[in-house]
């Protein structure tokens, strides 16, 4: 099955692109960090901030599976700490509707922790969502993250203080599931096909 996103650093073509989902108030409803009104200049600043190598984060651009390229948005892993040997899975975001079916969800998400394990060989990657994200829910059972608990009122935003999943895995539990071909792309959207019957 081809892969509909692929992923690569970022460039100043896609400051235009940043710059507009920086900004809608929608998209970033259910994002974790603060929404506040972007500036084009605090776009360009943030997109060569997000260029090259740096110890302890990580940014992708997730692009078109074609010869153009074009950006439908970024992932990124952040808090890498080569002495702990964790990091967080810090963002997906997608701002081109035309990728919100849920495929190029899986395909990031994917990305992000076979590069955490087998990259960087981290032992544990952690990860924070609202809780009211039923995406975000739903896709760290399909990577067998484990709920570690809930950060009460950890958030504030839309005026109101929101509670967090805090989830993680381990190194041996991602090479597991590895192994059993749980991380095959049809296999996870079998489990998202059960997960949704089961939610309704």
């Amino acid at each position: 099955m081809e892969k509909s996103v692929v992923f690569r650093d970022f460039e100043e073509r896609d400051i235009e692109f940043v710059y507009k989902c920086k900004n809608d108030e929608d998209l970033n409803r259910l994002i974790v960090g603060p929404f506040h009104k972007f500036s084009y200049e605090e776009a360009v600043n943030w997109v060569h901030g997000c260029m090259g190598e740096h110890e302890n984060y990580k940014f992708w651009a997730a692009c078109t599976n074609d010869k153009d390229k074009k950006i439908i948005g970024w992932i990124s892993l952040s808090n890498i700490d080569k002495v702990y040997q964790s990091a967080c899975l810090h963002g997906i975001v997608i701002g081109d509707r035309d990728y919100r079916d849920g495929y190029a969800w899986i395909e990031m998400s994917l990305f992000m922790i076979e590069y955490a394990f087998e990259q960087l060989n981290l032992n544990r990657v952690y990860g924070m969502s609202l809780v009211e994200h039923k995406m975000s829910s739903s896709m760290n059972k399909l990577l067998f993250m484990q709920k570690e608990g809930v950060l009460r009122q950890a958030v504030y935003k839309d005026g109101q203080f929101h509670d967090l999943d805090y989830v993680a895995i381990l190194k041996d539990e991602y090479f597991s599931h590895k192994k059993a071909g749980d991380y095959k792309l049809l296999s996870i959207i079998r489990s998202l096909k059960q997960l949704h019957k089961q939610t309704k």
